[in-house]
């Protein structure tokens, strides 16, 4: 992978395929991804993407949305396979426009315990209350990557598949912060060892590289490395001087952070990263093998020009970052 490299969360703005797959592809060279558009509606969204592909593998994980989101369906109803459809459209788009595509190329997936936060039983209650439906959805998420990741290599067949597993809710999950349906209470947390375990089941699943992205706080850095990670992609206004000690940490042992920014011009976005360099104690050159840049979340609820900016600027930041000398 690229020192510095640019890319994106993985949700675009609107509702055309065939645009955000061309823009990403030429905004993200070194390292485009499948594109994701959830303002298309239920099954788009990363929740109903993830769970299309669990269901298509064990029924019993189908889902179908409510007023509050998914919930256990009895089957595979409409929902499923509108989600389906999305999918499969948005690969024959990334066939098409990658054809003869030599690089990485990054998928996401939503992680086991963001799942088991967000989808509900039939009952109303989080998945997490159940540990044997929480051990199922790790065990078939785990085979549901490994066929993603031989699918889309079939389909690009040049690609060095990075894979990325999205896990917002992993810091509430391990804390006890994930609300019940009634609002007034939480979910018990649940022990590092098991989620450790899980994530490092994910992760078997892919022989390439592999990150989890997090955009919140109090990111479990040294869990998610143990797991078998080789980077993780953070939202960095979130974070002060801890995370000088997780880029260095990183550095030791020849992984990456993925940094989550959004500068308001290139000379901030030098500053920056010009102020991590000094302050960990690395040139730029070292800082840039280091890490990658993002925008810190999805891009959806930007308009599409101003996701081309932030990336377009970005892509400036990296380049004459490796240049400085400090």
């Amino acid at each position: 992978m690229q020192p510095a490299v640019v890319t994106s969360i993985g949700s675009w703005p609107g509702t055309n395929v065939r645009e955000a797959t061309l823009m990403v592809r030429d905004l993200c060279p070194h390292l485009p991804h499948l594109i994701e558009l959830p303002k298309r509606g239920p099954g788009a969204d990363m929740i109903g993407r993830t769970m299309s592909l669990l269901s298509s593998i064990s029924s019993d994980l189908s889902v179908e949305t409510t007023t509050t989101g998914w919930r256990l369906a009895q089957s595979r109803g409409r929902d499923m396979r509108r989600a389906d459809a999305y999918l499969d459209e948005d690969l024959d788009v990334a066939e098409e426009s990658f054809e003869g595509y030599v690089g990485d190329y990054k998928v996401q997936l939503v992680g086991p315990w963001t799942l088991a936060a967000s989808v509900e039983t039939s009952s109303g209650d989080k998945l997490l209350t159940d540990a044997g439906v929480c051990r199922e959805v790790t065990e078939v998420l785990t085979h549901a990557v490994a066929q993603h990741i031989a699918e889309i290599g079939k389909r690009i067949p040049g690609a060095q598949i990075v894979l990325q597993i999205d896990e917002p809710s992993l810091p509430f999950v391990l804390q006890g912060g994930i609300k019940t349906q009634s609002g007034w209470g939480k979910y018990s947390p649940i022990e590092s060892q098991v989620v450790a375990a899980s994530l490092q089941s994910v992760a078997s699943a892919t022989q390439g590289f592999s990150l989890v992205h997090c955009c919140a706080r109090d990111v479990p850095f040294g869990l998610i490395s143990s797991a078998g990670f080789d980077a993780v992609s953070v939202d960095t206004s979130l974070f002060g001087d801890e995370l000088f000690d997780v880029i260095g940490h990183a550095h030791d042992q020849n992984q990456r952070v993925f940094l989550g920014v959004n500068p308001v011009s290139l000379d901030a976005g030098l500053a920056y990263l010009s102020h991590l360099a000094r302050r960990i104690g690395l040139s730029a050159q070292e800082l840039a093998k280091t890490i990658a840049l993002s925008p810190p979340c999805g891009l959806v609820s930007a308009t599409m020009s101003d996701a081309r900016e932030r990336i377009e600027r970005l892509s400036g930041v990296a380049e004459a970052f490796q240049e400085v000398d400090l």
